[in-house]
């Protein structure tokens, strides 16, 4: 066993963590005004929806049917037109649309993608030149740039032809912004930034409101009924995060562990990623106590704990006995108890409809997560920096990723089997690609914080070590292993045809938002007093203003 040189450090650390920049702030939230009542919007929202449907089951033309399934989803409207979307793309998938148009193919090729029709790539072969290069003709077409760089992104393993188009749509588009009109640039801009699929669905929807108003050709009564079901739901999602913080609130848990993250807005914003609909209300509330909850458990084990202590944790986390409470250090007590009663009543909430077994699996994760948390703390107690592969075996559990799928099943209505659970827990190739992109993400944004205090060796120290390498080249290494990931859910997403879209959703849209969460290497789940704010202000705060027309 490979070790540092440097002493083992026994006494109480502390990461500094900032105190939540919310405080009461949701519980006494009052919704700011808009000139409009909210139930005047319900009601023109009602209205609105009944005309875009029409209008969906009337499309007729392949190319404006995609651009306007395109602008619904942007929108994040289009879960009330599921049917009417997946008439129109049935269609479409058996026409080629437009061939030497590479903006129309590009755009179909991404929303049969998105909908796990397993196109092929070679719709792009007929844009190459006879070196294998896109062709030079396509360098000055925004609106064609920008829909294969978005395309791009949903590429599978070893589809070269899209990390081809990925490179040369990224580098001329760079290099047009300043010569575009504001809404373009804009659009661009923000792609460029954070591509489609990895932006955090509500925030996706306020950003693009703002853009399509400004577009001449916009289609109005869209525009209307995107901005009407934004307020309704932020309306939805604003009692939601009161009856959450007023649970945190009264749990206590950051008042008696003082030095964990007390973050319950920021994992919320979190917990909107896998489903924002008004369906899932009750599965997001409970994701988020979840998700908090194994946050503080994180920071006693990553933080603040003794060896020793964790030691008798984990033990008491194993026997789940309230017995073995009264081992355990008063804050630890807090803890647990905390997480026991927690799961108790999801538990008694869920037996009525025979789903009370969802838990069950739940904690066994729990408990598979803390055996690996405790194998993490003896490494960092020992300085010890293990090899790549002997990391990912305990450090994927850590990830939170399986755990979290886990709970995202636990609230929802659909039908959830046993066997569903059991293949979460099996490790497939998409929940272990989202373990890995999990865990290597948070290194790269957080390593340089933890390495101020003892904490376990990242994956980034690892492949130092390993490999013999820089701390930037193995940043890089790291960051190629995420995009390889990525491909890999792509492709699993599409052809994992036993784990209904409801089900596997959750997984996707999880996977995707890391480039959101570590923002330009920084952890701003953890640093949420910026950007993180700014965003949730966006989303969770500010409604957006309806102009009478009269």
């Amino acid at each position: 066993m490979e070790a540092l040189p440097v002493p083992m450090i026994t006494s109480r650390q502390s990461a500094d963590y900032h105190p939540t920049i919310w405080g009461d702030y949701f519980i006494n939230y009052s919704p700011l005004q808009s000139n409009t009542s909210l139930a005047e919007q319900k009601e023109k929202n009602s209205e609105l929806r009944t005309e875009m449907k029409k209008i969906l089951i009337n499309a007729t033309d392949p190319l404006k049917s995609l651009e306007l399934i395109d602008s619904i989803q942007r929108l994040g409207v289009a879960y009330h037109f599921e049917k009417e979307i997946n008439d129109i793309l049935c269609r479409v998938q058996k026409i080629n649309i437009i061939d030497d148009d590479l903006y129309a193919v590009a755009l179909r090729f991404r929303l049969l993608r998105q909908k796990r029709y397993n196109i092929s790539s070679d719709v792009f072969n007929r844009f190459l030149d006879d070196k294998g290069d896109f062709m030079a003709c396509l360098c000055n077409n925004v609106k064609a740039l920008l829909s294969l760089y978005e395309s791009s992104y949903l590429g599978f393993p070893n589809e070269e032809i899209l990390e081809k188009a990925k490179k040369f749509s990224r580098v001329h588009l760079k290099s047009l912004i300043c010569k575009m009109e504001p809404s373009s640039a804009l659009m661009v801009t923000s792609a460029l930034e954070l591509p489609l699929v990895r932006t955090p669905g509500r925030l996706k929807a306020r950003n693009y409101i703002e853009i399509y108003d400004k577009y001449n050709l916009c289609n109005q009564k869209l525009l209307d009924f995107a901005k009407y079901d934004f307020n309704i739901l932020q309306a939805t999602h604003q009692e939601e995060l009161r009856i959450i913080s007023e649970w945190w609130k009264e749990l206590g848990l950051f008042k008696d562990l003082p030095f964990v993250r007390d973050r319950i807005v920021e994992s919320y914003f979190w917990m909107l990623t896998p489903y924002y609909e008004h369906y899932y209300s009750h599965a997001r509330v409970i994701m988020t106590k979840l998700m908090a909850l194994v946050v503080a458990t994180d920071d006693i084990y990553d933080i603040y704990g003794t060896l020793e202590e964790l030691e008798l944790f984990t033990d008491a986390i194993e026997s789940w006995d309230l017995e073995r409470v009264r081992t355990l250090p008063e804050y630890m007590q807090r803890c647990f108890l905390a997480i026991y009663n927690t799961f108790k009543e999801i538990e008694d909430e869920l037996a009525p409809e025979h789903n009370s077994f969802r838990v069950h699996y739940l904690r066994d994760e729990l408990k598979r997560m803390a055996h690996a948390y405790l194998q993490e703390t003896k490494w960092a107690s020992e300085c010890y920096i293990p090899n790549l592969e002997e990391y990912v075996k305990v450090t994927f559990i850590t990830s939170g990723c399986i755990f979290i799928t886990c709970a995202s099943y636990v609230g929802m209505k659909e039908v959830i089997s046993k066997d569903t659970f059991d293949w979460v827990v099996s490790l497939p190739e998409i929940i272990k690609s989202f373990c890995a992109i999990g865990r290597l993400m948070n290194d790269i944004g957080s390593y340089q914080n933890e390495q101020k205090r003892n904490h376990l060796a990242s994956s980034v120290q690892c492949y130092i070590k390993e490999y013999g390498c820089s701390e930037m080249e193995a940043c890089k290494k790291l960051k190629e292993m995420v995009e390889e990931h990525c491909m890999i859910i792509n492709r699993e997403f599409v052809s994992t045809k036993n784990i209904p879209l409801p089900l596997i959703r959750p997984i996707l849209n999880m996977s995707r938002i890391y480039d959101f969460f570590y923002k330009d290497t920084i952890d701003i789940f953890t640093d949420s007093s910026e950007f993180m704010k700014k965003s949730i202000t966006k989303v969770l705060v500010d409604p957006i203003l309806i102009y009478r027309k009269d």
